[in-house]
């Protein structure tokens, strides 16, 4: 079988697709790789275009999955336009079978079929290759676990496999060239070394530090279960199952030395597992002993409070570890409980944050850049002492440190935004661009902004952030000056972040020329 794979995230790594593209492979059938960056949720213009590529570039698309026997596409919530373009394409033009699969897939397959001949719930391996088998066969579609599809109008749902627990029988994710293209503007062209590393550079961590990123996930499944994140829907999916699998050490060396053959112009190793610091102690050190030695590149990896040790920390740190992430998330204790993570308590948070300040600050041995951690604003329910709250913790954080603030999104399927639902907050669903809160400029977030690079004064952030002085600066008598500042700090930040850019960008063609 012929099958075409399509991505429409703007980040082209798509771990998941290219781990079914190899799987798929593995079984003896063809397949074709297409990333095709929808950047419409990456601008401020609302609404957004309902279609997310120009008539040219779908010309392009049809042909290149013209003769594929089925059309797969990955599907996160804000990308469903972009997905329902290519599907009418597929359908009108080619008649080809089209199966969507990813997370809004699987929290609303019914939605989805309006759409897709098929739609895959959970985890893809083995329902897509069970597809794959029963169209080539001219099978029934109702013995393939976890695949959902409609017969007479009515919703056919098969049950769902148990969770893979060995990863390791999974092939690494396909880099190959051959039958791959990217979106290039209007332009889909062939993979080619050069177009990757382009594409590749352009990553958010890449353009963070001027390097070429390669990302990749040794692990399955995250420790917590977070409320707005897509893994307390899976954890519900599939309870009673041990959820967090690991991938041997050995299997991902294995995959990393294949890609330095494939990619020799990365330059950085990007660690995406939800928290890598999950794995026991002697896996992590065990992983950081072989990379020191067979890899040798730099790394970029994610943690959480609960997860950060000072042993696992020091071994990765030894073994390159150039940054890490690791969520704070919120500093109210009523907010977190919302989140999940009533575990996370202050104590904790700035523990692991006084681990990683320690290897940045380091002055003999190894030393990393400042840690990044994650702070979520814009809460539905949040109150001004909530989030005096968040700034009263960054104050307390020790340095150095940056911030990566993101406003919440509410995803449909996760236990948060059916909360929001029924408070209310949630009244009408945004189907333009799938985010269901409203952003706003307020006191608060104005001051979370100006400490995201670690350098506000610590003092000052404190005396701003006591109750009686935000009354005071939020009130309205103040209230014209204060949305003076914030529309001076909103053109501020525009401008220090296309600087980034250009510095960034000159980071890189400097460590190219070298």
């Amino acid at each position: 079988m012929r099958i075409a794979l399509v991505s429409p995230y703007p980040d082209i790594a798509n771990f998941g697709l290219r781990s079914l593209s190899a799987f798929l492979k593995q079984q003896g059938h063809e397949t074709r790789f297409l990333a095709l960056p929808d950047r419409s949720c990456e601008t401020a213009t609302r609404p957004l275009p309902a279609e997310r590529y120009p008539a040219r570039s779908m010309a392009q698309v049809r042909d290149a999955v013209r003769g594929c026997d089925l059309v797969g596409l990955s599907v996160m919530t804000p990308y469903v336009d972009a997905a329902r373009q290519v599907t009418r394409m597929v359908h009108d033009d080619l008649g080809v079978p089209v199966v969507w699969g990813g997370f809004h897939p699987s929290v609303r397959p019914a939605e989805c079929l309006d759409h897709a001949d098929f739609v895959v719930v959970g985890e893809g391996e083995h329902a897509l290759a069970g597809l794959v088998r029963c169209l080539e066969e001219d099978g029934d579609p109702i013995r393939v676990p976890g695949l959902a599809f409609r017969r007479g109008g009515a919703l056919v749902t098969p049950p769902l496999l148990p969770l893979e627990q060995d990863l390791d029988r999974f092939p690494p994710p396909d880099w190959s060239l051959e039958g791959h293209f990217l979106l290039q503007g209007e332009r889909l062209v062939p993979a080619s070394p050069v177009v990757l590393r382009e594409a590749l550079a352009e990553a958010s961590v890449s353009r963070h530090f001027g390097r070429v990123g390669y990302q990749t996930l040794t692990s399955r499944g995250c420790p917590h279960a977070c409320t707005y994140c897509g893994n307390s829907f899976l954890r519900t999916l599939y309870a009673g199952q041990p959820f967090v699998r690991f991938r041997s050490v050995e299997h991902v060396l294995e995959e990393l030395e294949g890609m330095r053959r494939a990619l020799p112009f990365v330059d950085l190793t990007w660690l995406s597992d939800d928290s890598f610091f999950a794995r026991p102690l002697p896996d992590v050190r065990r992983f950081a002993d072989g990379y020191r030695r067979r890899i040798g590149l730099p790394l970029y990896l994610l943690g959480s409070p609960a997860t950060v040790t000072a042993p696992k920390v020091a071994a990765m740190v030894e073994a390159g570890a150039m940054c890490i992430q690791m969520g704070i998330e919120h500093g109210s204790p009523r907010i977190r409980a919302m989140f999940g993570r009533s575990d996370q308590g202050d104590a904790a948070i700035l523990e692991a944050a006084r681990i990683l300040a320690a290897h940045a600050r380091r002055s003999g041995g190894p030393r990393t850049a400042p840690p990044n951690y994650d702070v979520i604003y814009d809460v539905p329910g949040e109150t001004l002492d909530d989030r005096l709250a968040t700034l009263r913790l960054v104050a307390r954080l020790p340095r150095p440190y940056r911030l990566q603030v993101f406003a919440l999104v509410l995803y449909p399927g996760t236990a948060l935004y059916s909360e929001a639902v029924a408070r209310g907050f949630i009244q009408v669903e945004k189907a333009e661009d799938r985010t269901f809160f409203e952003r706003h400029d307020s006191y608060a977030n104005t001051l979370l902004f100006l400490a995201r690079t670690g350098r506000f004064p610590s003092a000052l952030l404190t005396f701003l952030a006591q109750d009686d002085v935000a009354r005071v600066l939020t009130g309205r008598a103040l209230a014209p000056a204060g949305k003076a500042a914030r529309v001076a700090l909103r053109a501020a930040r525009r401008i220090h972040r296309e600087a980034g850019r250009i510095e960034t960008r000159v980071r890189a063609l400097e460590r190219r020329v070298a």
